[in-house]
């Protein structure tokens, strides 16, 4: 073997992300360190309303199957104990049961960046590491997940955005874990070569309830679940791919994508530069599709200028284009919803909701109330959705209107000929507006007291609000084990 030289193979993209993950700066600044906290918040809150979803039901009874009493992670919300994988993967698909949980839009790509983060707890709890190092951890893998977010697109191929953010889950879990730079290299390799999802889950098909693929909400935890099992297989030694992004059949490849974009992951992945934009991504007050936010803001605006909801005649939303598109355009009947899951995306019925109730909660795509006749009849009649190009053109690009909020205003004309109006701004949790400390525990309370009870409810938002002092990550998961199941509804 002496003689033998054996060609020495270069991946420039595993480098430069394993390379970032090991040697970049654990120390947060105060801006970044409240950023990630606030994430860690709101990614518990998304999950803990999450409960009563059927894919999270049909999930728990999937862990029951792999649970060990000697497990050393928890199932949320119950008292299950499995394998860190098992809990990335239920845990995770709280996140997506309905559209809350946060977003991030990047110059090429845009996602949910916290699909990360049940899985980097399941890592955290595993190894009982302290509430400081999981905030290290969640500022590492957004920075990654973003940097993946401008540098790649996963469009061309018809590729999911779980590709993307399970690059980012993989670095916060080998940062969680302590993988050293060939371990993380070759973590990376076992995540992106064999776990590759297509977009199909986004195909707007619905099944025969009405509702798109149950498999949408266990998207990004499957991703994250490889990411983590690919860190672990590493952390003993298993190789991956020699040329897992860059190689002839890699990851760049098969996205369609080439390398054109290294000199710009290079400067985004630069270890020298402190860790920041966690603080980017953008949150949700209300559980709809990211371009409907801003018309929620505006049409409850209007509505508190309104003090008899039977004088209203006419409800007309002027959105940004791409909203129009999103939201009415590409829906089957945006004014005639019939399921959960066409209502949150009918911009009608989400504005229309909004002025009926004085709120958009989960509860606000009940079927129930989908389909009562008087509600029905006002979204169809009643709301109007019409495109304001001075709000946002698609050829603004994405990047561009996400940036301005997403923005969509609200006028209600009354019977007398009145018109009130609720004005285009930038909504609760956007990086121009984001959360306040109000805010950000009114959807904790919300979403986890009606599973969690009072008692276990206040003391959840009590450690998340000092989570850079947890001694250790399994004082936040004792607080996640309890029995969800006496408040669901087996028809929710």
């Amino acid at each position: 073997m002496s003689d033998v030289v054996i060609p020495e193979y270069r991946d420039e993209v595993a480098e430069t992300i394993a390379a970032y993950v090991v040697n970049v700066s654990g120390t947060l600044s105060e801006k970044t360190q409240t950023a990630a906290k606030r994430a860690l918040q709101d990614s518990v809150a998304v999950a803990l309303g999450a409960f009563g979803h059927p894919a999270t039901q049909l999930g728990r009874r999937f862990a029951e199957l792999m649970s060990s009493a000697s497990g050393p992670c928890v199932i949320w919300g119950t008292s299950i104990r499995t394998t860190p994988d098992v809990a990335a993967l239920i845990n995770g698909s709280l996140m997506r049961g309905y559209d809350y949980n946060d977003f991030f839009v990047g110059r090429r790509n845009s996602g949910h960046p916290s699909d990360i983060t049940t899985g980097v707890i399941a890592a955290a709890e595993w190894k009982g590491v302290s509430g400081a190092k999981l905030l290290e951890a969640l500022a590492v893998g957004y920075e990654v997940v973003a940097a993946m977010f401008d540098c790649f697109t996963t469009a061309p191929g018809g590729w999911d955005y779980t590709n993307l953010t399970g690059i980012g889950a993989c670095a916060a879990i080998a940062r969680v874990i302590g993988l050293d730079y060939d371990q993380t290299r070759e973590a990376l390799g076992i995540a992106v070569v064999p776990h590759m999802a297509t977009d199909e889950v986004e195909s707007c098909e619905l099944n025969k309830r009405g509702d798109l693929t149950m498999w949408k909400r266990f998207n990004g935890s499957d991703a994250v679940r490889n990411a983590l099992q690919a860190c672990l297989l590493a952390s003993v030694g298993i190789e991956g791919a020699i040329r897992p992004f860059v190689g002839n059949n890699g990851f760049l490849q098969k996205m369609k994508n080439d390398e054109s974009t290294l000199p710009l992951l290079k400067e985004l992945l630069d270890p020298a530069k402190p860790l920041s934009r966690v603080a980017d991504t953008y949150m949700k007050l209300y559980p709809v599709g990211s371009v409907g936010q801003s018309a929620i803001r505006a049409a409850l605006e209007a509505r508190e200028q309104v003090s008899d909801l039977s004088a209203i005649k006419e409800v007309r939303v002027f959105s940004e284009e791409g909203a129009y598109d999103h939201l009415v355009a590409i829906r089957q009947d945006a004014y005639n919803p019939i399921s959960r899951e066409t209502a949150d995306h009918s911009m009608p019925y989400i504005v229309g909701a909004a002025v009926l109730d004085g709120f958009i909660r989960v509860e606000s795509f009940d079927l129930d109330r989908v389909l009562e006749p008087a509600r029905r009849a006002f979204v169809r009649d009643q709301v109007k959705v019409v495109i304001d190009l001075s709000l946002g053109a698609m050829k603004d690009g994405k990047l561009k209107r996400a940036s301005d909020g997403y923005l969509s205003r609200v006028e209600i004309e009354l019977n007398d000929g009145t018109v009130v109006h609720g004005a285009a701004q930038p909504f609760p949790g956007h990086p121009k507006a984001p959360f306040t400390d109000a805010e950000i525990e009114e959807k904790l309370r919300y979403n986890a007291e009606q599973f969690a009870g009072k008692g276990e409810t206040d003391a959840i938002i009590a450690l998340l609000s000092k989570a850079e002092t947890m001694a250790n990550v399994r004082d936040l998961t004792a607080l996640l084990t309890f029995d969800c199941a006496a408040n669901i509804s087996l028809a929710a």
